[in-house]
């Protein structure tokens, strides 16, 4: 199913942007106006987990051909869910921004980091079973 083969790649990379600091979305403003937006409105945030948790569960069930059923996209699969997961509670109402400074020190770049490189092998080499 190639439709969610590209939607998958779509939210890794959006949110692994998404996860990195400012100076990489100087260019790319628009991502700096949707994380205010996922901070601010709960029903952006609700939305953005349920389409992530979705494309998870889809990809995890409906691997691109050449991968097994359960098994040939479950790296990607566990990275979408794991993204929607942590950008949930990341920009969650109850979190402040000295929590979300906190975080963003060092983990939520390393991981923004892994989920683009992932997102990036998954783009290049569709038929590789990423296990």
């Amino acid at each position: 199913m190639i439709q969610l083969y590209l939607l998958s790649i779509a939210f890794m990379v959006l949110s692994s942007l998404i996860l990195l600091p400012e100076s990489w979305k100087r260019q790319l403003s628009f991502l700096i106006l949707f994380r205010s937006r996922l901070s601010e409105d709960g029903r952006v945030r609700r939305a953005y987990f349920l389409t992530g948790f979705a494309i998870g569960l889809a990809n995890l069930f409906l691997p691109m051909p050449p991968g097994p059923m359960m098994a040939g996209d479950l790296i990607p699969s566990v990275t979408i869910l794991f993204l929607a997961f942590l950008i949930f509670f990341v920009y969650s109402d109850k979190r402040d921004e000295a929590y979300f400074e906190s975080l963003r020190a060092g983990r939520l770049e390393r991981i923004g980091k892994a989920s683009l490189a992932i997102a990036l092998i998954h783009f290049l080499v569709p038929s590789l079973v990423l296990l």
